[in-house]
């Protein structure tokens, strides 16, 4: 609780304080095993990640060496690529408590109708037992209710926060917040209405290019950070340049329906990091520092983890 309140403490005085100076420094970075790299979770000390091209969930340690990778279905090996047009392109994922467990949700983008609308929920207590859902009702209503063409549809986070999950959406960098047992109960009860709100973010572009977000994590006291990229294409399916990626914050208490989104480019000294961030996980808080996980993929290049320190004066 108390890292909690210091990190609380750390994003009021710089919403509060338009002089402040935050300083982004990359303390560590290393290629990984893991491929494709699009959600990551902080869970029991370990590193939980997920690719969007394979069916496989992975486990690291916190320096990011691979220690298992188990299947998501039985009838696949877990570390095999599978080909764009099949792929289940999980693209987001985090961590849940539900009837006194916790488990892992993980979900696919909703980028195409095909293949990516499934929904996996993971035991993490119970042999890492699964149950699968079809979002493709889900999608589809967020969709028509919001009207979102498929072509600007593409989840790319998603987080947990008081019985409430967030899904951000890429293409509108829009936030559905649905209850969590109103969710369950669509999937399940097959209900044709769900109640959501929603918001808007705007994010600052890089080189001028539209930046979406690309990972999220909240904090036990409501403090959201984010991870956006920029790449050059035209939609969501075909990989473009990347151009560089940022880190911002806010708290939940400033979420209207359109607001904006405090970011900072990272870099390498003085260049843009020219690598497409994708989640972001918070490690730990000591007064005005906080050191972060964020995983990359880079579209066919070895992942990478970056351990980050975040300084605010």
């Amino acid at each position: 609780m108390r890292i909690l309140l210091i990190l609380f403490g750390i994003i009021t005085y710089a919403c509060q304080n338009p002089n402040y100076k935050m300083e982004i420094r990359i303390l560590k970075q290393k290629k990984i095993k893991v491929p494709a790299v699009s959600g990551l979770e902080v869970y029991d000390d370990r590193l939980l990640m997920i690719s969007d091209n394979t069916e496989g969930l992975s486990f690291c340690d916190l320096s990011g060496n691979l220690l298992e990778t188990i299947a998501l279905d039985k009838d696949v090996i877990p570390t095999q690529i599978v080909e764009k047009k099949y792929k289940s392109d999980y693209e987001a994922c985090t961590v849940l408590s539900k009837e006194n467990n916790d488990y892992l949700l993980l979900v696919g983008s909703g980028s195409k109708k095909e293949n990516r609308n499934k929904a996996k929920l993971i035991s993490l207590s119970d042999n890492y037992k699964f149950q699968n859902f079809d979002l493709d009702q889900f999608y589809d209503y967020l969709r028509t209710q919001n009207e979102i063409e498929l072509s600007e549809f593409n989840v790319e986070a998603l987080t947990y926060y008081d019985n409430k999950l967030y899904f951000f959406n890429r293409g509108t960098n829009e936030i559905f917040v649905v209850k969590k047992s109103a969710f369950f109960d669509f999937l399940k009860v097959e209900k044709t209405e769900i109640e959501f709100k929603k918001f808007k973010m705007e994010i600052q572009p890089i080189e001028g290019l539209f930046t979406g977000i690309s990972g999220a994590t909240i904090t036990a006291d409501g403090i959201v950070i984010i991870t956006a990229s920029a790449e050059r294409t035209e939609d969501w399916y075909n990989d473009g340049e990347i151009v560089g990626s940022s880190i911002g914050w806010f708290h939940l208490s400033e979420m209207q329906s359109n607001f904006k989104v405090k970011t900072q480019v990272l870099k390498n000294g003085d260049v843009f990091l020219r690598s497409k961030i994708e989640s972001v996980a918070v490690h730990s808080i000591d007064q005005n520092k906080a050191k972060l996980f964020v995983v990359s993929d880079n579209d066919g290049k070895e992942s990478e983890l970056f351990y980050i320190e975040l300084l605010i004066n």
